[in-house]
């Protein structure tokens, strides 16, 4: 083979490696691509307080079925009532979205209540799905289900309240 030949062949032999080699760097290693996490904090469009659990309370039975809040106004109407909670607790127990907010009236609250520190408050309640850890805290914060950046974990949102069971 001719000098020329053979720099040909090594030529095209470099190209080729170089386009595999770019090929399985795309691929990533075979797997599907992640989204970034969402960094953007919730912000309610309403003054939001948690009325039960009481914020801080040491004792509530990990049977908690719902949430109570009052809120400074009516959440912004929507088809699906996007506003929630994102409950946070221990590794074991990770993180849980409650059911969306339902109006209620300040004699549902349960025994125990906080007292709303805003004028005319809104009452709201949003139900647990899963059950609670025994002997664990656990901070309450805001949540909108129609927008998927919106999320508590990882951005520096503050909690609407924390409370530990018993």
């Amino acid at each position: 083979m001719t000098e020329k030949k053979t720099m040909k062949v090594r030529l095209i032999g470099i190209l080729a490696g170089a386009v595999a080699a770019l090929a399985l760097a795309a691929c990533n290693g075979g797997g599907p691509s992640t989204p970034p996490a969402p960094t953007t904090p919730c912000v309610s469009p309403v003054t939001v307080q948690v009325l039960y659990p009481q914020p801080g309370a040491t004792a509530v039975p990990a049977t908690l079925t719902t949430i109570y809040v009052a809120t400074s106004g009516v959440f912004p109407s929507d088809s699906n009532n996007a506003w929630d909670t994102e409950i946070v607790g221990p590794p074991t127990y990770g993180v849980q979205f409650t059911a969306q907010f339902a109006a209620t009236t300040a004699s549902a609250l349960p025994t125990g209540s906080a007292t709303p520190s805003m004028a005319n408050p809104l009452y709201y309640a949003t139900a647990l799905s899963n059950a609670l850890v025994t002997g664990s805290g656990f901070s309450v914060y805001i949540n909108n289900l129609n927008d998927a950046a919106c999320y508590a974990v990882g951005t520096g949102a503050t909690a609407l309240s924390t409370f530990s069971t018993q």
